[in-house]
């Protein structure tokens, strides 16, 4: 049985020989490169000219295998004076194989300050196995003392380590690593911190506030002296790649000399990238050690405020104009953030919420079904999906629903029946008017016979065309035996009486005559 063991680029083949029968044996190796998809073949082959022959159980290959990303074979025999064992084979990945060497570690006091020196764990090496990675180290400290207390997390080589207890002994250990191997543990390093620092306090208590991407760096400072305050920042890729992050720190422009104990870097920072803070009292030729780092991700850290919100309502619904944070201020956090916005809304005698989802690129928000002459109340609240992140509610803002609107419901009617009305009206406005025609121009009997013989004229052949009615001749008989003349007055109003008689059609033709008889009978007599 044989492994590989792989530090860095240190391969070291290594196999099992238990020797039960106290033979006399040596042992021989060889190896292969394998090429991608295709088997192992027996004419490729190499022996290992450093491992022929010989007495002990394992073999450096770190000067035979150089490619640490391609797979290779190796193979290990027992060899006798007369007789040889079969091959033991074992395939491999130098690189998947490898394991993170340890790193070389110590401390270094400056300005009150212990500084952690990290070498990386190929740093003398000529070829390198995480030449293209940038390695993580975390660190383990504790007091040297009979009841240690380890202390672990990440660091950057030439970080300040702090909360050191002055005059104490302290150890520590370190190991590198990659999200896929965990290294190896450098040896103890120990050390007593130097006595306690005398000069200007440290800045402490760093922290950033964040609203809107209005960043500001406050910290506390309790010496009352006239002290000014350096701020300087470190690049978080920086930090990953740097031996010596010490080396990398940049001054924030803007915060090079300030008096209080805040300072605004909204202008230094971006919305991605990852910041550290670190910062220096100063008084004339004085400085204090620095401070601890202070990390910042605007967009993990950044606080969003509330939305602006604008009513209008209706009779029976509510439109919501939604402003995300910022906006106000032409700075929309719309803009760095995917927002959703949750709403709750509530009548104002109520308390029972109900909460609605809306999407910033839907146009105004309307709610509908709601009651009329009712005061409602509404709330926002912007949400980040993506980070998780919740704004600020906005102000309670309430309006009043409007009330019914009569004249909007019943104006339509109106106008309905009053159309019905014209119709009407111009209908029977139309019969009138060819009724009124129809009886001048088209009547439906002759005009009296007083209209006909107007002063003597015949005036219906003039302006009337009417059919002649037909009548009866009447004739007046006349008794020749009276001595007395007829009064030729009389029988000529007679006439003209039977004649009105006759046109009006009170009288039948037949009655007619009967009284005209009867009245010349009277007159006779």
């Amino acid at each position: 049985m044989c492994n590989v063991d792989v530090v860095d680029t240190t391969i070291i083949l290594k196999w099992e020989w238990d020797n039960p029968c106290d033979l006399n044996v040596t042992f021989s190796t060889r190896y292969q490169q394998n090429q991608e998809n295709e088997e192992i073949s027996p004419d490729t082959w190499s022996a290992i000219l450093e491992c022929q022959d010989i007495t002990t159980t394992e073999c450096d290959l770190s000067s035979t295998i150089l490619e640490y990303l391609e797979n290779y074979t190796v193979g290990v025999r027992a060899d006798t004076t007369q007789d040889y064992s079969p091959w033991a084979d074992l395939t491999f990945c130098p690189f998947m194989n490898a394991k993170i060497g340890p790193p070389g570690v110590w401390l270094d006091s400056i300005n009150g300050n212990e500084k952690i020196i990290i070498l990386n764990p190929e740093i003398n090496k000529p070829v390198k196995m995480w030449e293209s990675e940038n390695l993580c180290y975390n660190l383990t400290i504790w007091k040297n003392s009979s009841h240690p207390e380890e202390k672990t997390g990440p660091v950057f080589p030439g970080q300040f380590i702090h909360d050191l207890e002055p005059e104490t002994t302290y150890c520590l250990k370190v190991n590198a690593f990659l999200p896929y191997n965990n290294g190896l543990y450098s040896p103890e390093y120990c050390k007593r911190t130097p006595k306690a620092w005398t000069g200007l306090p440290v800045p402490e208590h760093l922290q950033v506030h964040a609203l809107n991407m209005k960043c500001v760096l406050y910290w506390d400072y309790l010496y009352e002296g006239n002290v000014s305050f350096l701020v300087q920042s470190l690049f978080g890729h920086k930090s990953r790649s740097s031996p010596d992050i010490s080396k990398n720190w940049i001054n924030v422009s803007g915060c090079e000399n300030v008096q209080t104990a805040h300072c605004d870097i909204s202008d230094f920072v971006g919305f991605d990238g990852i910041y550290y803070f670190q910062i220096q009292a100063v008084q004339n030729h004085k400085k204090s050690p620095w401070s601890k780092m202070q990390r910042f991700e605007p967009h993990r850290d950044n606080n969003l405020g509330p939305p602006s919100i604008k009513l209008n309502a209706s009779e029976d619904s509510l439109q919501i104009s939604v402003a995300s944070p910022g906006e106000v201020e032409n700075n929309s956090m719309s803009k760095l953030y995917p927002l959703t916005y949750q709403i709750w809304y509530w009548p104002n005698s109520s308390y029972n919420k109900k909460k609605e989802f809306v999407d910033k690129t839907s146009p105004p928000y309307v709610i509908s079904g709601l009651s009329p002459s009712t005061l409602y109340c509404v709330q926002v609240q912007a949400f980040a999906q993506q980070y998780n992140k919740s704004s600020e509610f906005s102000n309670v803002s309430c309006i009043e629903i409007a009330k019914g609107n009569f004249l909007a419901v019943y104006i339509p009617i109106a106008i309905f029946v009053a159309v019905i009305l014209l119709i009407i009206g111009f209908i029977y406005f139309t019969h009138f008017i060819c009724k009124q025609v129809k009886y001048v121009f088209f009547p439906k009997c002759n005009p009296p016979l007083t209209i006909e013989n107007i002063g003597g004229k015949d005036v219906s052949s003039s302006y009337l065309l009417t059919s002649e009615e037909p009548t009866e001749d009447c004739v007046v008989i006349v008794d020749n035996s009276s001595p007395n003349d007829v009064d030729l007055v009389d029988v000529k109003d007679l006439r003209e009486q039977e004649e009105i008689s006759q046109d009006s059609g009170n009288y039948s033709n037949n009655s007619g005559s009967k009284g005209s008889l009867q009245t010349t009978e009277q007159k006779e007599t």
